[in-house]
């Protein structure tokens, strides 16, 4: 799916999730066409061979894999080529061993195409014949073969590609360069070092890159010569390597490139007068910058923090304020300082907002302080103290919520609001939005901000402010007042009137904002009202309903209000009944387990529904064990995911089994299953050799649950395999997973070990995927706690959610849950882990 439009409805209870779009990755494939392709492949016909080849790739890998390698053995070499592409796009397993003997063809096409197979599935034997193949007469050859070693991660590639850093064609020695930055072995870095004045430009380039990806100290002088070079590309190079190094010698060398005056005479440094960063260098100006955080040394945090004063401070991004962030704690005393001086505007804004971005209390005086004595505008120190995240900062928020200047005010809302948390009450905003809300002259959007500002404290004392503004005739004012009202998950029985008589109101946007409010605070009380309701509401009322009173149920163990739901279910229509259904799960307790045991034996509709919602029953684990067997898949996919939430050690014997279920949805949900209850039961070496075997199947997202689940369960797979995924793996769900396995399981070393380092490195620098690059360079960010979520899913196209729709919903700790929507398009996920969730491209259409 495209993209995301959720709202959080704050209090664990919520969220509404829209998928706007999806792209399909396998077209349907007829049960008979592989067999047709595979008679095709034994045609006498080679054009007939020919057009069958062709067709390989277009099927899944479990179905296309066989007729690729029976295909790479055929007589004709335009066959033979096109099996080869399928290999590759199927990341063929051991197919390099299967065009060694291709390596000495004469046609240079088939030895340029077992290169590039070798490349994408290496093995030990493959990548030893590649050796010879780098005196090819064939430079195209020879530089798909230096790619290949490069690729393959073994050490044995090293020597044969040193000996060939002087090939006569630049492209090669360029690839060459790569290779022996990609396998990260020091023995490199000498004769790379002799090449960073070769007489091509590509070539400086790509040596710039490697030395960087060593990583080796070295390097450092012949880097800081690169920074002369008189191609931007080759410096923009040299300043990246020199910034990956992190070695202070090179500061000196590169704080003459962020100056931005051309006036300014350039600095000589050891000796040698350095090329100056001036027009038509921005590039270099910004790798500067990266290399300067990057370092974090005294002198290079001081040439940042100089940078300020002629960076923006109401850009939202700057590489000035990145680089000094990337430089991390140790940059807080140089920033302290430079707030507590006499700074100018620009420098003293970016100064706190680093320091806002570094969550340093140490900040928050000084900042206060510069506010106060006007050398930080006000708009910049109140998103910096917003930032900082400190409850401590309030006070001076308040104090500017009046503001004369308006962009103050609005300014001072935000802070606020983002200071506040209504999970723990905090009165002290109250009164200073009360009396901005009260007064005539305030602009009817800052009174929206003001109210959603009240939401926020979570304080009772708000909600007589939130209900006298009820009855307003602006919209957007009354929906900020009913989603005020729910946002502390508690509200007096004023505020419940007020929610239950905006349930009846005539816009569907007002009784969903009440009925959401409701969800989130209602208790056993408000289910009884809602349950009388709910027997007499009209049709378009029933879905409002039902899920306020999914919610409320929540907060509720009666078992005579269990009867009711009970009585009220067998005539519910389709609108409600997921959700009444929703609510007895969410209503923990023996008393609304037995009523969904009820349905176990009900429609398919029924069954799915009840499997997810005995996630929230423990008790109900033996049941979930006994719907694995269900003849349908969405049900099989709810109950293997529910018994990951609530199953103990003896559950993981029947999920393993699932891992082989033809259903994509059942299998993913299996794995990330096993990983849950590993991790709960401290099981991680029951599950692992079962995960492990998961590595090679097909279907992308089983390969990124299992991997994920290997990360939550504390286990190992064999280091090479699992590198392997996060270079060759097309699938960027399966590369985004491995990154997240890697940082999971080397979580407690520092440094990160060599091997990881060297294959973030590479990640970094040549995935395709700005999103799994962005894994690879830093540790992923874990929220502590958890959320029940809703999730509504509506396709490509479509402006309401759709009924039974196909999904896959990738959690805040990278697993992803697949299936299929209730009646009413909707999902619920107990305990969620807190953080982004979103969805995904449909598990049916993934590759």
């Amino acid at each position: 799916m495209r993209s995301t439009l959720r709202t959080r409805l704050t209090g664990g209870l919520v969220t509404l999730a829209i998928a706007l779009s999806s792209t399909i990755g396998h077209a349907f494939v007829w049960p008979n066409v592989p067999e047709r392709i595979a008679r095709s492949l034994a045609s006498s016909d080679v054009s007939e061979r020919r057009a069958a080849a062709k067709r390989i790739s277009e099927l899944p890998p479990e179905l296309g894999v066989p007729l690729a390698q029976r295909a790479l053995a055929d007589a004709d070499i335009d066959v033979r080529l096109l099996a080869a592409a399928a290999a590759s796009a199927f990341s063929m397993p051991k197919a390099g061993d299967l065009v060694i003997g291709w390596l000495g063809e004469g046609d240079a096409r088939l030895r340029r195409a077992a290169c590039d197979v070798i490349r994408i599935s290496p093995t030990d034997r493959s990548v030893v014949a590649l050796g010879r193949v780098l005196g090819d007469p064939d430079p195209h050859v020879r530089v798909a073969a230096a790619a290949a070693m490069g690729s393959s991660g073994l050490s044995d590639a090293v020597s044969p590609l040193l000996g060939h850093l002087d090939d006569a064609a630049f492209e090669v020695r360029v690839e060459v360069a790569r290779a022996l930055g990609r396998l990260g072995d020091a023995r490199a870095v000498v004769p790379l070092i002799g090449k960073v004045q070769d007489t091509a430009v590509e070539v400086r380039r790509a040596v710039a890159r490697s030395l960087g990806e060593l990583g080796d100290a070295r390097a450092t002088s012949a880097l800081v010569i690169a920074l002369q070079d008189g191609s931007q590309d080759v410096r923009i190079e040299a300043v990246k390597a020199l910034g990956k190094l992190r070695s202070d010698e090179a500061t000196s060398a590169i704080v003459p490139l962020i100056e931005t005056s051309a006036a300014d005479a350039p600095l000589p440094v050891g000796g040698v007068r350095m090329a100056q960063a001036s027009a038509g260098s921005l590039d270099v100006r910004a790798a500067a910058y990266e290399a300067l955080g990057r370092i974090g040394s005294e002198g290079a945090v001081r040439a940042l923090i100089g940078a300020l004063s002629k960076d923006d401070p109401s850009a939202l991004r700057s590489p000035v304020r990145v680089a000094l962030v990337q430089a991390g704690k140790p940059a807080t005393p140089q920033l302290v300082a430079a707030l507590s001086g006499a700074p100018t505007p620009a420098t003293a804004a970016g100064a706190a907002l680093v320091l806002g971005a570094l969550h340093a209390k140490e900040g928050l005086v000084p900042t206060v302080r510069a506010m106060q004595r006007g050398a930080l505008p006000l708009e910049h120190g109140l998103r910096a103290l917003a930032a900082l995240g400190s409850p401590d900062a309030l006070p001076a928020v308040l104090e500017l919520i009046s503001d004369t200047d308006p962009a103050v005010r609005r300014e001072a809302v935000r802070a606020a609001s983002a200071l506040l948390d209504p999970a723990r009450p905090d009165g002290r905003a109250v009164d200073p939005a009360r009396a901005m809300l009260l007064d005539a002259a305030t602009p009817s959007d800052e009174k929206v901000s003001l109210v959603r500002l009240l939401g926020q404290t979570g304080s009772p004392r708000a909600q007589t402010t939130l209900v006298s503004l009820a009855g307003t005739k602006s919209r957007s004012l009354r929906l900020a007042v009913l989603e005020a009202l729910g946002a502390s998950g508690t509200f007096a029985p004023e505020a419940e009137a007020v929610l239950l008589g905006a349930l009846d109101d005539e816009a569907p946007e007002v009784r969903l904002a009440a009925a959401s409010s409701i969800a989130r605070g209602g208790g056993g009380a408000v289910a009884g009202k809602l349950l009388e309701r709910l027997s007499v509401a009209a049709e378009q009322d029933r879905g409002a309903l039902a899920l306020a009173l999914a919610g409320a149920l929540s907060r509720s163990t009666d078992a005579a209000l269990v009867d009711r739901v009970a009585k009220v279910l067998p005539s519910t229509p389709d609108s409600a009944r997921d959700g009444l259904l929703e609510g007895l799960g969410r209503m923990r307790g023996e008393a609304s387990s037995k009523v969904l045991r009820q349905f176990v034996l009900s429609t398919i509709d029924d069954r799915r529904k009840v499997a997810e919602a005995f996630g929230g029953h423990p008790e109900a684990a033996p049941v979930l064990s006994s719907m694995l067997g269900d003849a349908d898949p969405s049900v099989r996919a709810n109950a293997v995911w529910s018994l990951g939430a609530v199953g103990k050690r003896d559950a993981l014997g029947p999920i393993v089994k699932l891992l082989a279920d033809p259903d994509v949805a059942v299998a993913g949900n299996a794995a990330g299953a096993l990983g849950r209850i590993a991790a709960r039961e401290s099981a991680g070496a029951d599950v692992r050799s079962a995960l492990c075997g998961a590595l090679s199947d097909g279907r992308p997202y089983v390969r990124a649950n299992a991997l994920t689940s290997l990360g939550l369960s504390g286990q190992r797979c064999d280091a090479g395999i699992v590198e392997g995924l996060l270079l060759r793996d097309r699938s960027e769900a399966v590369r985004m997973a491995v990154a997240g396995y890697l940082w999971t399981v080397n979580a407690a070393a520092s440094p990160l070990p060599e091997n990881v380092r060297r294959v973030f490195a590479r990640c970094a620098s040549e995935e395709r995927s700005a999103r799994v690059a962005l894994q690879c360079t830093r540790t992923p960010e874990r929220v502590a706690g958890t959320d029940d979520v809703l999730v509504f899913v509506a396709p490509a196209g479509a402006d309401e959610p759709q009924s039974r729709a196909p999904y896959a919903l990738v959690r805040g700790d990278g697993l992803i849950r697949m299936g299929m929507a209730d009646r009413r398009g909707g999902l619920f996920e107990f305990s969620a882990p807190k953080g982004v969730i979103r969805l995904a491209v449909p598990a049916q259409l993934a590759r």
